[in-house]
């Protein structure tokens, strides 16, 4: 999506004109890049044969944005979000449980359901946060300025975020690093890709 319209038109349109079995073409994003984007060059685009978006959303709180480098706020992501929406895309988004670790978690899941709700995207994906060495996250953890959150704290942080959710939504935990489990040793959310899905404020099925 970084390329220029008239350029990604042009890839779409050969894409759908060789590929007479193609079902679906999707694109990695970001939210700045959607925001800065024309509505108008969104909607050829999506009617050029882009059907669906993935967006690191990480998080929906500005501290948090800034801490990681994100290049983004949360007032952006919600105008890049809504317009990806409004152009027809199926969109993804996609957060970070853990990432506020215990210092930050609560103002991480509250103002991530905030941003959720305000773009009401086809899917939210939840992607934990694992720290890898070498970055400068790494260094926060190893210096003792983020303590990293339990198992069970970011479930705690997950019920927050659902909690403030007021969207249609699907939620999905398609990722093996979901791995929560229950009492009986199994997993407490199915990992399938299309997740559970918000039937109205804070119901899934």
């Amino acid at each position: 999506m970084i390329m220029r319209p008239h350029e990604i038109i042009e890839v779409l349109k050969h894409l759908r004109e060789t590929l007479k079995t193609l079902t679906r073409v999707t694109s990695y994003t970001r939210s700045r890049t959607l925001a800065r984007r024309k509505l108008e060059e969104l909607k050829a685009i999506k009617e050029a044969g882009l059907d669906r978006l993935h967006v690191g959303l990480e998080t929906g709180d500005d501290e948090l944005l800034r801490i990681i480098n994100k290049g983004v706020n949360g007032a952006e992501q919600i105008a890049g979000g809504k317009k990806a929406m409004a152009a027809g895309f199926q969109l993804s988004e996609y957060w970070m449980p853990g990432l506020g670790g215990r210092e930050r978690w609560r103002q991480h899941a509250e103002n991530t359901a905030r941003v959720l709700t305000a773009i009401n995207p086809d899917y939210i994906r939840s992607r934990p946060l694992v720290p890898r060495r070498g970055t400068p996250m790494f260094e926060d953890y190893e210096q003792g300025r983020l303590s990293l959150s339990s198992a069970h704290e970011r479930l705690d942080e997950l019920r927050v975020m659902i909690e403030g959710l007021n969207v249609t939504s699907r939620v999905c935990f398609d990722h093996n690093m979901n791995s929560w489990r229950n009492r009986r040793g199994g997993l407490l959310f199915h990992q399938d890709y299309e997740g559970y899905k918000f039937l109205k404020k804070n119901h899934m099925s």
